[in-house]
């Protein structure tokens, strides 16, 4: 089970994966073959999400600091699997870290959760900002508290990142069902005046498979 806090200071990646729906699993295959997360390597895991309209995939992978991510890169193996997949799928990768998480309070425990044993609707919205201003704009008016969205049915939780470059907020939520998401995003009505000149994309997905290291 991972876990999304602000106090762990992962280096978080947002790996996104455009594809075709014959290839998502191919995708998930050539990632379960690299092994599981591993402690000494300092990759503390990777959560595999599917897109329910077949387009994507998405990891969201936590690593212990940059270093441990940097120190990857020189594995030959893994380049090649990197290589294959280029071959069906571009990629974009978004290096961020949490700053701001929160959980229904409803449900008890505060902490925020990514498990294969949830029913969960999953949604990842990626707001490209064009520089730091922007995003530092934009994380003003989304990364605080919401007790609007404590009190909407079916909200389980969300997360907020900041990309280091300055060229991208994340946002991971969680829902009971895509009906609990959608009647939240018609009673939102228009676009909030904070996303006016940023490009945004939604992703709703389901998760493929988690794997993590067992002690950190």
């Amino acid at each position: 089970m991972t876990r999304i806090s602000v106090k762990d200071q992962y280096y978080t990646l947002v790996n996104i994966f455009e594809t075709s729906p014959e290839h998502q699993h191919r995708l998930i295959d050539i990632w379960q073959s690299l092994g599981a997360a591993d402690e000494r390597t300092g990759l503390v895991s990777v959560n595999a999400h599917l897109s329910h309209d077949g387009n994507s995939v998405i990891s969201y992978i936590q690593w212990r600091d940059k270093a441990a991510w940097e120190g990857i890169l020189v594995d030959p193996g893994r380049q090649e699997r990197f290589k294959e997949v280029l071959t069906f799928a571009t990629f974009d990768s978004i290096h961020c870290e949490v700053v701001y998480a929160q959980r229904n309070p409803k449900l008890g425990d505060p902490t925020i959760e990514i498990s294969e044993q949830q029913d969960v609707f999953t949604v990842i919205e990626v707001a490209r900002t064009r520089s730091k201003a922007q995003q530092d704009t934009l994380l003003e008016a989304v990364a605080g508290p919401n007790a609007a969205l404590d009190a909407t049915p079916g909200y389980i939780s969300h997360s907020v990142h900041r990309d280091f470059e300055g060229e991208a907020v994340v946002s991971y939520s969680q829902w009971q069902s895509e009906d609990a998401y959608r009647a939240f995003r018609d009673a939102q009505g228009t676009r909030p005046a904070a996303l006016d000149g940023i490009d945004l994309r939604e992703y709703t997905l389901k998760i493929a498979y988690i794997t993590e290291a067992t002690k950190i």
